[in-house]
């Protein structure tokens, strides 16, 4: 375990094969101690992720809030910096990604709950935990956003894309405003990823083009370098590290993990 006992939040770390779990794990491996962040409804997937985390020796703490909550958020920031002793590392990886691709099937349910989950909930947790990280003079902040979030692709939720625009938008301006206070704040934007999320992308991408979600799954291979989605272990891994010391002069910028997939727009 670290001997300055540093700790990380991970929201939306619920799920056996999501990336949050994976981020998590990376984490404890690395000897942090981690707070697992999802709803309350979600507890056993929570519970399941922190014993993964204390079998590799380092403290866990559930963080229940749901992410359009920011009350609970901040009692539970509160709670984990009780339980925990600090807040080091935060990773907003918890995101939904509903709505259309054809921008006038849209309806204000999907663009309002997108942006509450999305932006609201990133932006609920680093207002409870800047103020920690400030008066500590230390702290780093990942954002999750995706390949969404820096070009148009299609098949894509309208949504989901605009907001994970935002969350690059954002995370900019925080680095560049909390820099001076030794915080940094960095966006990590997946491309495909090997998790559940992922079939409810092809399915996107079939209806939208008119194929199966088999034709799905290879167009979107044939789009990336390395032909295959990423296992969520592998973006785990570079969060953890632009997080940590491994991005200790990375600050406002917005990371492809994509395996060489296509921009986009």
């Amino acid at each position: 375990m670290s001997d300055m006992n540093q700790v990380a939040i991970v929201t939306g770390a619920t799920k056996p094969r999501g990336l949050g779990r994976a981020i998590a794990i990376a984490f404890a491996k690395a000897g942090v101690d981690v707070a697992v962040s999802g709803r309350p409804k979600s507890r056993e997937g929570l519970e399941a992720t922190a014993a993964a985390v204390e079998e590799l020796g380092v403290r866990s703490h559930l963080l229940l809030a749901d992410t359009t909550d920011p009350q609970a958020i901040l009692a539970g920031v509160a709670g984990t910096i009780d339980e925990l002793g600090s807040v080091d590392y935060l990773v907003n990886n918890a995101g939904v990604g509903v709505g259309s691709a054809v921008f006038l099937e849209n309806d204000e349910r999907s663009w309002d709950f997108n942006w509450a989950v999305n932006v609201k909930g990133t932006v609920a947790f680093c207002e409870a935990v800047l103020p920690h990280m400030a008066e500590r003079g230390s702290g780093s902040i990942v954002n999750i956003s995706s390949m969404a979030g820096i070009g148009a692709n299609p098949g894509m939720p309208y949504p989901y894309t605009a907001t994970k625009h935002a969350i690059v938008g954002l995370t900019k301006q925080l680095a560049l405003e909390y820099g001076p206070s030794g915080i940094r704040a960095n966006v990590i934007a997946p491309g495909a990823i090997n998790t559940d999320m992922l079939q409810v992308a092809y399915e996107a991408i079939a209806e939208a083009e008119g194929i199966t979600v088999v034709e799905a799954a290879e167009m979107e291979n044939a789009g990336i370098a390395l032909r295959r989605p990423a296992e969520p272990e592998e973006i785990a891994e570079v969060v953890v590290g632009v997080a940590m010391s491994g991005g200790a002069y990375l600050t406002g910028i917005a990371i492809p993990v994509s395996g060489g997939m296509m921009p986009g727009l």
